[in-house]
């Protein structure tokens, strides 16, 4: 006996219900689905019947090493990272598309504690200190970057990947936590090139079970891989380097490279074609951004680079680059405290996340 095929959007309505984690994963049964999942439509729907929430927050450094985290919500709500036990928290990573954080204390205190937590739920869970957390007169660790990826929701699974370096000496030190083992692993020290680093703070693009970073020469994407807990450097298109302003981007479930002029347009995409390519191919694109705000920035694109989230000093926009007009009003930050405003360091973190308990070992109303 045969049973009649589901169309497309029969099977639309029955992904509306399903949480934003397991709709990255169905956008890539096909183009057509990624390209309908990935419209306003979809997502608005899929928010509303999984009672989810899609936002960013706004990080503020103010120095020496003072953070302040604002939330700015495309929609009803409040979230904040206020429920932890420590004030002020940096937030050093996180899993988009589950909205599971990464925050740690002070720098300068003795020994930084981290926290993973998830806001939505005010639920955190304490983790041990790495070995670069520790800090005393003979060994000062300065952290520049990690990454984090959830690879099981129920129960709770995830990695973290952190990088830093040695104040007194040069050493670039690579630390990963496994939420099965809970314990930290330092593996090799990363030997880079003298004039090739991580930029400090900056956030990850995920592509499969790789984070990716863009190098401050512009020259590189530092890949590492969760799964094989290790890394590489990947060379970025030869005619980019010598553009200034590049964005990586997740591009149809392919790792992208944006190039983009402030106040003026997106250049043009280049991807490479599977998660193992070595190659770059280039879409023809060049599609405007009219913004006379002079600190705008992407933040995030959505819909194959149509839709691009843009984010000022104190706000975030959804911008369509087809229309060159604003999706969205803007998300505005009512109130910042003076010391910060005055910094011009911001650092955005796009998520989506449900309400769905996740049953970590502390939790706080």
């Amino acid at each position: 006996m045969s049973y009649p095929a589901l169309n497309q959007d029969m099977v639309l309505e029955i992904f509306s219900y399903c949480p934003a984690s397991s709709i990255e994963k169905f956008k890539f049964l096909n183009k057509d689905y990624y390209k309908r999942m990935s419209e306003s439509w979809f997502i608005n729907l899929n928010l509303f019947r999984t009672n989810s929430i899609f936002g960013v927050f706004l990080q503020y450094k103010s120095y020496p090493s003072t953070f302040i985290s604002s939330f700015v919500l495309t929609g009803d709500g409040e979230v904040s990272l206020d429920f932890l036990p420590i004030e002020r928290v940096k937030i050093e990573a996180c899993d988009s598309t589950h909205g599971i954080f990464l925050c740690a204390g002070p720098e300068y205190v003795i020994k930084t504690p981290y926290f993973v937590c998830k806001p939505t739920t005010r639920e955190y869970q304490t983790l041990p200190t790495p070995e670069t957390g520790f800090s005393t007169l003979e060994y000062d660790f300065i952290p520049i970057v990690s990454g984090l990826i959830v690879t099981s929701t129920n129960p709770l699974r995830y990695k973290i990947v952190k990088i830093s370096k040695q104040s007194k000496i040069f050493t670039v030190i690579c630390e990963v936590f496994d939420s099965d083992s809970f314990t930290w692993k330092r593996l090799d020290d990363l030997k880079l090139a003298n004039d090739e680093h991580l930029v400090f703070s900056s956030v990850p693009v995920r592509n499969n079970q790789f984070l990716n970073w863009l190098t401050s020469s512009n020259k590189n994407v530092f890949r590492f891989c969760m799964k094989t807990e290790t890394w590489s450097l990947h060379p970025v298109p030869s005619d980019l380097r010598k553009y200034c302003h590049h964005l990586l981007t997740n591009q149809g479930g392919k790792l992208g490279i944006v190039v983009w002029k402030p106040k003026d347009y997106v250049k043009g995409t280049w991807v490479l074609d599977s998660t193992f390519d070595k190659s770059w191919v280039r879409m023809k694109v060049e599609k405007s951004i009219v913004e006379e705000d002079k600190f705008v920035t992407p933040v995030w694109f959505l819909r194959d680079n149509d839709v691009v989230m843009l984010g000022g000093f104190d706000w975030v926009s959804l911008y369509d680059m087809k229309t060159n007009s604003i999706k969205s009003e803007c998300f505005k930050i009512t109130s910042l405290r003076i010391d910060f405003v005055h910094t011009g360091i911001v650092t955005y973190f796009p998520f989506y996340s449900d309400y769905e308990r996740l049953n970590l070992d502390e939790y706080h109303v």
